[in-house]
């Protein structure tokens, strides 16, 4: 659970962020820079819509920028470009604002761009660890997990905060991990991530106020495997999640696959078997989910219906992408 996510990012790029980081150097044989970031997608005018990413550039320095991927047309421009390593992207209901992680001034904490005239607002102070940030559909609160007021680095709580920085309030309490959350459309729900020392992780629900907890997936097995990063379609009747588990392979111990669940959690259907996919997300119209892909050679982003069908890959360009958040 180290970088406050369950699910780890790629061990290639996170090494290669490492050695970049401590050097502080920008080689001379690095990849080109912003342009090359979603470069020459192919349109997919029947899909539609519009997808915002991270991806890895390196100049003017190394880091990651938000970029903006017109499904329909392929074009994609920049929107976070200060190579700030960061994370996290959530848009805001009304599709203007988006709240993100990062690290650009000491601590891992949550902003809000405004998309007209790209003001930045921090909304978490304190040295702890913060993401995952996730927006109420009325657009007045952003809800987080944080290490803050935790026994260890490890554990997590949920808390809720205006999008201005007021107001900050605890939401839930424990010694475990309880972090990805994702309010559903409706408002009525939200899903999180639930992981034990030692156990499995799964998804739960609760109401927006930490009530009400009910366990969604039934995963088993130590706490390398589990059910993590649960998303909700635009109904509110299903949520997307990533399962890992032991791949059979001694090169690639474990395997991610994308799996969708009813609210109730009485039926579960496997979209794909193990592909390194991850960071799932409902297009805002139902018919489409969005996810990132690691190829072996790069992650790019990808596209398939809901009952896992129709698999469509957007991005081919020899740069690592990761985060894609359909825009509302």
């Amino acid at each position: 659970m180290a970088g406050g996510n369950i699910v780890a990012m790629k061990p290639r790029l996170a090494a290669l962020a490492v050695a970049l980081l401590s050097s502080q150097l920008v080689a001379c044989a690095a990849p080109e820079s912003v342009t090359k970031c979603g470069r020459d997608a192919t349109p997919h005018p029947e899909i539609g819509g519009e997808l915002l990413f991270s991806c890895v550039d390196f100049l003017p320095r190394p880091g990651t920028g938000f970029y903006l991927l017109d499904v329909s047309s392929g074009q994609v421009k920049p929107v976070i470009a200060d190579h700030a390593w960061n994370t996290d992207p959530a848009w805001s209901p009304d599709g203007e604002r988006i709240a993100y992680v990062s690290p650009k001034d000491g601590e891992t904490a949550i902003y809000v761009m405004a998309l007209e005239d790209g003001r930045v607002t921090r909304l978490t102070h304190g040295g702890a660890w913060n993401g995952d940030p996730t927006w109420s559909p009325d657009g007045r609160w952003i809800m987080f997990d944080s290490s803050r007021d935790g026994p260890n680095a490890g554990a997590r709580s949920l808390f809720v905060v205006r999008p201005d920085g007021s107001d900050l309030r605890r939401v839930t309490h424990g010694p475990d991990y309880l972090g990805q959350p994702s309010w559903a459309p409706d408002g009525k729900r939200v899903a999180f991530t639930w992981g034990r020392p030692h156990n499995a992780s799964n998804i739960f629900t609760m109401s927006p106020d930490g009530s009400d907890q009910r366990q969604i997936t039934n995963q088993v097995g130590d706490d390398d495997v589990g059910a993590t990063y649960g998303r909700w379609s635009p109904d509110s009747s299903r949520i997307v999640f990533i399962l890992s588990e032991p791949s059979g392979t001694k090169d690639v111990p474990l395997s991610s696959s994308l799996l969708v669940v009813s609210v109730d959690g009485a039926e579960t259907h496997r979209l794909n078997l193990g592909w390194g996919d991850n960071k799932p997300d409902w297009s805002p119209d139902g018919h489409w989910i969005a996810f990132r892909r690691d190829t072996g050679a790069w992650i790019d982003l990808f596209v398939m219906r809901p009952d896992g069908s129709n698999i469509q890959r957007l991005t081919l360009d020899g740069v690592d992408k990761d985060w894609p958040r359909w825009r509302p």
